[in-house]
């Protein structure tokens, strides 16, 4: 029957915004196993994304067939964006579903120039490229936090956007194994979608120095909690 998803049957990529979660939507999106929505990014538990989709029930993303897929599958940026997002992790939570979250990270300097470019090409974009709103989608340990209120941390998969540009079979595997579905499919090519154009704002030293001193605690903590070596970003 289609849209009879089980609670625990949804695969949320939550972000981070401008670390290739667009890319890794592609490279799933055909595993027979995974129903991708209909909309990659609907932002259906975010409030202030001004992409964000109208809809009813969750469900109606997909064409969800319990006899052939084991996940219905999204990926929306906006929710890892606290604390412009304040309540996605609790609204995730009070809608009743009990998903697997994969969050993918990227270098926070170079993450938020890519961020502040991107957005630069909008002529209603007005924020400077340390704006609080920023640095706080770069602060990694801080995002997860606000799941870990509602959400068990063995529910979530967290990956390095370096190793999905040098690796991504190596970073699919890793998604297979977290999600208990078949490694046999692979995508036919792999190519960084949705990048942002070549001329770009550079982050000046004090804008480094800056984000370095806002960060660098929590960069410790998610190094310790999740092994990857924050010290190849500057901290």
């Amino acid at each position: 029957m289609p849209n009879a998803i089980p609670n625990d049957a949804y695969a949320l990529i939550i972000g981070t915004m401008k670390a290739g979660t667009t890319s890794l939507f592609s490279y799933l999106q055909d595993h027979p196993e995974i129903c991708p929505a209909s909309i990659k990014e609907p932002e259906f538990f975010s409030r202030n994304q001004d992409h964000k989709i109208s809809l009813g029930n969750y469900s109606d993303l997909w064409e969800f067939n319990p006899e052939i897929h084991k996940y219905a599958m999204e990926a929306s940026t906006g929710y890892s964006k606290y604390p412009l997002e304040p309540r996605v992790p609790q609204t995730i939570f009070e809608y009743g579903i009990h998903p697997k979250f994969i969050y993918i990270v990227r270098n926070p300097f170079d993450r938020i120039e890519s961020h502040f470019n991107f957005m630069s090409q909008h002529d209603w974009w007005h924020k400077a490229i340390i704006h609080p709103n920023l640095i706080a989608t770069s602060n990694y340990m801080m995002q997860l936090d606000r799941y870990f209120k509602y959400f068990s941390p063995d529910n979530f998969l967290i990956l390095d956007f370096d190793d999905l540009c040098t690796d991504p079979i190596g970073i699919l595997n890793k998604i297979y194994h977290f999600l208990d579905i078949s490694g046999d499919y692979l995508p036919q090519t792999y190519t960084i979608q949705n990048a942002t154009p070549s001329k770009t704002r550079k982050l000046l030293p004090s804008e480094k120095s800056t984000i370095y001193f806002v960060l660098k605690d929590d960069m410790r903590r998610f190094q310790d909690a999740y092994g990857i070596d924050v010290s190849k970003w500057g901290f």
